[in-house]
């Protein structure tokens, strides 16, 4: 009983340490050798739920003293579209791939994968993860994400690049050089994970104990999180920066401000101050801060908002299951659909999918179910060429794509109905602009598709979805279309061009156009 308790206690830390974030990082790779690029580099750096508000407030606070001074001396945008669901490896895939969930094929944290016939789980928290099983999380984020999941009709910005490219910490990371990552041997030695894992990386790649650039920055304890931390990424880009390697692109991902907004909501600062400490010492890793601008530019930016959950606990969470108690919903452990199940859910905090097996089951009655609870904001499925959306309420509206109405992203669409429900207004007969919901026509229509008749579901500001282990958050969640969910600030230095859309799905195309004007 003892051994069994200490196995399960070593899994939930690996598996809460190695994917609370879902930014996963035990080898030396050495740096290569390269030649100096002719292009001035650029640095991205992303920070795990950066909103403007909390910046702003740690900035005027005098807290912040490097986010002001690149914000100073750059251009601030306060109010970038990140991509829909708002979670972490759907984010990330729009951003380095430019495309929607439908093209890239990474739904979510969780989703129903139809040629596999199988829910994928990436990690979406320690006591789902144990239900749904550790192993196969593990070989879906670790083995399968970018190698196998991840469509290959896609590329990613490391694949496109002109030049060699630098990844740090980032959970999706494909590139066009073979690396060979070893598994931390914690996973070895409980069966989780093999010794080795093919991989495809990009010629400068630090991925924690899995693979890092300076022996320097060696994560060494299982409280560092074995290298899932801001601490561990920045001591990899300065390692970069003193060698003179920095190649002209690289992204770096520093988590650690989402585990201080998810636990105290989106007002917390504490989390920016600690991240403006590891860019304090990267600016200073060139010799000056006025150097570093000198030397390399910089964009600095959020991938997801989070909305603050109401004080009532009880009240803050959505339970699925009982909505819906009248069918037979597949068990997570089971992962599988069995002939007598009739749902699938795949919970995703504040966005759910609702996959219908049972051809006996209709859209319709599902959605019946769903409008009597007036916490859920947003019902959506598709039907042909047709995205229906609904509420609570039964308003009611149906679009597609390619129509007389143009958006402020120069999509076109036809859409009828009451565009109030998307908070959508037309101006000049047929611009139409967003409220709440900020490119909401586009970012919803990203996540349909006609393999499983499937409903899209989020839920209301305050509020979080939960199935059968779902995690539960009591300061801040994300997931959803909300533009509290979405919105995310950048720092552009440089002068650099700035992008043609303020919206992540854009950045790819930007970044490669930027190569062209950055040797400055």
């Amino acid at each position: 009983m003892m051994i069994k308790l200490i196995t399960i206690i070593l899994i939930i830390l690996l598996v809460f340490i190695l994917y609370r974030n879902h930014r996963q990082s035990q080898q030396s790779l050495r740096t290569p050798y390269m030649h100096p690029s002719a292009h001035k580099p650029l640095i991205v750096l992303v920070i795990d739920s950066l909103m403007d508000l909390p910046l702003q407030e740690t900035v005027s606070l005098g807290q912040a003293p490097a986010l002001h001074f690149l914000q100073e001396k750059g251009e601030y945008y306060p109010k970038v579209v990140s991509s829909f669901p708002t979670m972490s490896v759907s984010i990330d895939s729009t951003l380095l791939t430019g495309t929607p969930p439908n093209q890239h094929h990474i739904y979510g944290l969780s989703y129903y994968h139809p040629t596999e016939k199988r829910v994928v789980n990436f990690g979406t928290g320690a006591r789902e993860s144990l239900k749904f099983g550790v192993r196969t999380v593990l070989q879906d984020s670790l083995q399968h994400y970018n190698q196998h999941y991840l469509s290959s009709r896609v590329s990613t910005i490391h694949e496109d690049y002109p030049e060699d490219t630098a990844s740090i910490n980032a959970l999706l990371y494909r590139g066009n050089q073979s690396l060979d990552l070893y598994a931390p041997w914690l996973a070895q030695f409980l069966g989780l994970m093999p010794k080795k894992i093919p991989a495809r990386v990009p010629a400068l790649f630090s991925f924690g104990v899995f693979a890092r650039l300076a022996k320097a920055s060696k994560p060494k304890h299982l409280w560092s999180r074995y290298g899932l931390n801001d601490r561990f990424a920045r001591m990899e880009l300065i390692s970069l920066i003193k060698q003179k390697q920095l190649p002209a692109f690289s992204i770096v991902y520093l988590p650690q401000n989402d585990d201080a907004v998810h636990a105290k909501g989106p007002q917390e600062i504490k989390g920016i101050k600690k991240v403006d400490k590891e860019l304090q010492a990267i600016l200073d890793a060139f010799g000056s801060w006025d150097d570093a601008l000198q030397k390399a530019n910089f964009i600095i930016m959020g991938d997801s908002g989070q909305t603050h959950m109401i004080p009532n606990h009880k009240s803050a969470y959505i339970d699925l299951r009982t909505l819906l108690q009248t069918y037979k919903i597949m068990p997570i452990a089971q992962q599988s659909p069995q002939p007598s199940d009739q749902l699938i859910l795949c919970v995703n905090e504040r966005m759910a999918y609702i996959y219908i097996l049972d051809q006996q089951v209709s859209l319709a009655e599902i959605v019946s179910h769903l409008q009597k609870e007036e916490r859920i904001d947003i019902i959506a499925w598709r039907q042909e060429e047709r995205i229906h959306v609904t509420n609570h309420l039964n308003t009611q509206v149906q679009y597609q794509a390619k129509g007389k109405y143009c958006d402020e992203y120069d999509q076109t669409w036809e859409i009828e109905g009451d565009l109030t429900l998307l908070d959508i207004h037309v101006v000049n007969q047929n611009q139409l602009t967003y409220g709440e919901y900020p490119d909401v026509l586009s970012r919803l229509a990203g996540v349909m598709d006609n393999y499983t008749p499937m409903i899209v579901m989020t839920a209301a500001a305050g509020y979080e979805l939960v199935g059968e282990a779902s995690p539960t958050h009591v300061g801040g969640s994300h997931g959803s279309l909300h533009y509290m969910d979405s919105y995310v600030p950048m720092i552009v230095t440089g002068h650099l061009p700035p992008p043609p859309k303020l919206r992540l799905i854009d950045f790819k195309a930007w970044w490669l156009s930027l190569y062209k004007t950055n040797d400055d």
